[in-house]
């Protein structure tokens, strides 16, 4: 039998088309002439994971990732689609670990095979978790460390406004002046402090006072008890029916200023009378004039004689 070329050529084409499929497979790491069991896994985050990452048991690859799409429910999980070799069974409660396969963050799944004798079958769920690789860990540790750089470089920022403020010229020569009080001040407190300064002089004094005082211990204290045996005597007196007797006294006084107001009694009629008043100056008015009188015309008032007989004859004839 004659094949013709048409033929032959579609078998040429054929054979390179399967060849290169399966090399394309093998350089995927699949092996399509082995069958595969699906089996799937839910993840909340599938931390980039792709479609063709591979899974591995021990660190031996056994199937690939054959789909990832999130669910319908509305969970917003991830459902990874897990392509195993058919001549690998996967016991109950075995886990599909999602991790980082290198320090480039290449994502794989590695499977933690159970000691159950019970089989996984084709199309059910198998337990998974995520274990979070060195670039995880660093980025989590990281984090920390990001934010409070973030919050670092704000302070500084602000930091730097304040000095561009404080540098200004106008304010430059603000905090000159104030540096400059500050040293006159400060000049000022250390003349006080020096041995001619005036808190030195001041503190003498005091100290001088206080020698003072402690010398005289003595004297103040006995004077302190003079005091006191003062007040103790003062105390004991009979000051309390003193300040009685007063009190009557200042009473009664008043009483007999009330009657001379009122014009009872001769004080009383001497001070509120004007008559008697007027009388007693008119008195006192002819007294002076008869005393002038007297002094000056004495003839008048007094007659002295030698020979009274006589006279007193004369004059009776």
């Amino acid at each position: 039998m004659k094949i013709s070329s048409e033929v032959k050529i579609g078998i040429i084409i054929t054979i390179s088309i399967a060849v290169t499929i399966l090399v394309l497979n093998f350089m995927k790491g699949r092996n399509i002439l082995k069958g595969v069991n699906t089996y799937y896994a839910i993840f909340e985050d599938v931390g980039g994971l792709e479609k063709n990452n591979k899974i591995f048991i021990k660190g031996y690859q056994v199937g690939q990732v054959s789909e990832i799409y999130f669910t319908e429910n509305g969970s917003r999980d991830l459902i990874v689609l897990l392509g195993i070799e058919k001549t690998y069974d996967i016991p109950l409660n075995s886990e599909a670990i999602l991790y980082d396969a290198d320090l480039l963050g290449t994502k794989a799944i590695m499977l933690s095979l159970s000691e159950s004798d019970q089989i996984h079958i084709p199309g059910d769920t198998v337990l998974c978790r995520i274990q979070y690789g060195l670039t995880a860990r660093l980025e989590q540790q990281l984090l920390p460390v990001k934010d409070k750089a973030e919050s670092l470089i704000v302070t500084v920022d602000s930091l730097i406004s304040a000095l561009n403020y404080v540098f200004d010229r106008n304010t430059s020569a603000m905090l000159q002046a104030s540096i400059h009080n500050l040293e006159s001040s400060t000049n000022g407190i250390k003349n006080m402090l020096s041995d001619q300064g005036k808190l030195t002089s001041m503190i003498g004094h005091m100290e001088a006072i206080t020698l003072n005082l402690k010398n005289h211990n003595e004297q103040l204290s006995s004077a302190m008890s003079n005091i006191e045996s003062i007040t103790d005597s003062i105390a004991r007196s009979e000051l309390k029916s003193t300040i009685s007797n007063t009190n009557k006294t200042l009473a009664e006084t008043h009483l007999i200023l009330e009657k001379i107001n009122q014009g009872e009694g001769t004080l009383g009629m001497l001070v509120n009378n004007d008559s008697l008043y007027q009388n007693l100056t008119s008195l006192s008015q002819e007294l002076d004039l008869l005393l002038k009188d007297l002094q000056e015309n004495p003839k008048k008032y007094i007659n002295v004689s030698v020979f009274g007989k006589s006279d007193k004859k004369k004059n009776s004839k």
